[in-house]
């Protein structure tokens, strides 16, 4: 009964009263059968299926990026989504997002074939892609200061580059992460278009990625009605079985006017005007001087 009532609503998002009535037991239960069969669900598989990123599984991603969507030295396609929750007690306003709803973040790193490499969740809702990324438990293991993989050239060049993250105009441009140029610079600027598309085109699969998820998964198509605790739960469980599925239908993932239309059920972070370094900018540069050749 307990597994039973713990799919239904990550698999359909019915209310805990309605579940309650199909079940025949008591709502409270219901709530606390859901708390623990999540935190069981991401104790027993994230050492198998969203381990800490290792040299070896930063190594494979890389490859994955390079051959699959032919963009060299990326470690990952990283992005953030609000996910909808009922207003916290006392603290409301920190969770209160510029879509005007009440939400945590799911800020994820994925890898080449739609598999989350990395979640950091429970964020407040009012802050920022590039703000909830700085300020993350993998930000400070990771990135502060450290090197992931060490710099190498990219194919057909001598001149070593860094590996970095791709993602969108939610983050600042920085030597460890490329996003887009400004649609205004690039309009007469093929080599940024290029640039611009490409990039495009590896980021898409955390997007998917996304999708995947809140199609599986339809407790993201509303608002969670948990406690913050609970939702924080719940998305890491969620993430968790997405990947173990992914693994068993060996990464494949076929695109479907569905599963568009349903990542719009995760919004969108917020965009950050955000100033760089030189450094950051020679680096897209070269990038975008590989893929206009």
């Amino acid at each position: 009964m307990i597994l039973s009532e713990d799919g239904q609503y990550l698999a359909t998002g019915d209310s805990h009263q309605s579940i309650a009535f199909s079940f025949r037991t008591g709502r409270s239960t219901v709530s606390k059968i859901i708390k623990e069969v999540c935190q069981e669900i991401w104790n027993n598989l994230h050492p198998t299926y969203l381990p800490a990123p290792s040299e070896q599984i930063w190594n494979e991603a890389v490859e994955g990026f390079s051959k699959v969507w032919g963009f060299p030295n990326c470690l990952g396609s990283i992005d953030g989504k609000h996910i909808k929750v009922k207003c916290p007690s006392n603290r409301g306003s920190s969770y209160f997002c510029y879509k005007n709803f009440f939400s945590i973040v799911l800020l994820a790193v994925v890898d080449p074939f739609y598999k989350f490499m990395v979640v950091d969740i429970g964020s407040y809702g009012r802050h920022s892609d590039n703000a909830i990324f700085e300020n993350s438990a993998f930000f400070r293991q990771y990135i502060d200061g450290k090197t992931i993989l060490p710099s190498k050239p990219l194919p057909g060049t001598d001149n070593p580059v860094p590996h970095v993250f791709i993602g969108d105009e939610g983050f600042a441009l920085q030597t460890y992460l490329m996003r887009p140029y400004p649609k205004a610079t690039m309009i007469s600027d093929i080599k940024k278009k290029k640039f611009n598309m490409r990039l495009s085109r590896a980021r898409r699969v955390v997007e998917n990625a996304f999708g995947i998820l809140a199609m599986e998964w339809r407790v993201f198509l509303r608002s969670i009605e948990t406690d913050v605790k609970t939702a924080e739960c719940i998305v890491k469980a969620a993430c968790c079985l997405h990947n173990y599925i992914m693994i068993k239908n060996n990464n494949t993932f076929i695109e479907s006017e569905e599963q568009t239309e349903t990542i719009r059920a995760l919004s969108d972070m917020r965009s950050t005007n955000r100033r760089t370094n030189t450094a950051a900018f020679e680096i897209r540069e070269q990038f975008a001087s590989y893929f206009n050749k």
